[in-house]
């Protein structure tokens, strides 16, 4: 969901589109293609987050990698690569974003925090691997798990 009602989601049939509706439902944008025309990859898998501002962040699960757009589509930068190490990601697949506009995504490392811009923060265990994850309304972190559901209260998860 958007600031303003409106809701993003990810769509493949043969392509991996990104699609805006406003809040009517009505399609104000497709982004074409989102993630394989940047890494010339194909993207089976895509998770999207949006932040205050309108900003999307798409999470290619199987390019290994979060990227973000305007809210208007334009690609911005990428963020994150296969690997072991803080920043890089192993079998990612969920993404929130906070109400300060922090990224999280989760694999099997846990939770990564990043800011809005893909600067690498911290990462968390959050006692299960997530699978979904979403941000309430009080900035409650809840996540999907395996069989259950967390809900997290982050005072401030960078500190």
């Amino acid at each position: 969901m958007a600031a303003d009602g409106g809701l993003v989601a990810a769509w493949n049939k043969n392509r991996d589109d990104i699609v805006r509706f406003n809040a009517s439902g009505e399609v104000l944008r497709t982004i074409r293609a989102a993630i394989s025309t940047v890494t010339d990859n194909s993207e089976l898998d895509t998770h999207v987050a949006v932040d205050g501002l309108g900003n999307i962040y798409a999470l290619g699960t199987f390019n290994n990698g979060v990227f973000k757009f305007t809210p208007d589509g334009k690609y911005q930068t990428r963020f994150g690569s296969d690997g072991d190490q803080p920043g890089q990601f192993r079998a990612p697949s969920a993404i929130a974003v906070d109400g300060k506009g922090r990224v999280y995504v989760s694999d099997f490392k846990g939770v990564q925090v990043f800011d809005g811009n893909g600067r690498y923060l911290t990462v968390f265990n959050p006692g299960g691997i997530a699978s979904g994850m979403v941000f309430n309304d009080q900035n409650q972190l809840l996540i999907a798990a395996r069989n259950h559901v967390l809900k997290l209260s982050l005072k401030d998860p960078v500190n």
